[in-house]
């Protein structure tokens, strides 16, 4: 009788352990879900026009607009903007000076602005 009254009160803490475990494990992933979550109204969305098209520039990558929506496009060359994207590297090729951010080749041009050289 006393080992069926232990493997019952083994049983009963081995249940109350796994189920507050478990509200913490959900606990957690409802934390980090929350984080993950990205507000659009804290991007910088910069507006470009080129050869008749306006180009939405957020963190470095181009897009248009489709039904409503943003799309991704590839970086139109020779478009001006006179801001570089955040996160970039100077490169040199050819005896250039490029800044490249994430794949797209920018040049110094005059007038503070920088025309895409290589999308």
């Amino acid at each position: 009788m006393n080992k069926l009254k232990l493997i019952a009160l083994l049983l009963i803490a081995f249940a109350s352990f796994t189920s507050v475990n478990a509200q913490i494990a959900s606990a957690e992933k409802k934390d980090s879900a929350e984080k993950a979550t990205i507000n659009n109204s804290e991007k910088k969305v910069r507006e470009v026009s080129h050869d008749g098209i306006k180009y939405y520039v957020i963190d470095g990558i181009w897009h248009t607009k489709f039904k409503n929506k943003l799309v991704l496009r590839q970086a139109p060359k020779g478009a001006r903007v006179s801001f570089l994207p955040k996160n970039g590297k100077i490169v040199t090729m050819g005896g250039k000076k490029y800044y490249k951010s994430n794949g797209i080749f920018y040049k110094k041009i005059k007038g503070g602005l920088y025309e895409v050289a290589r999308p």
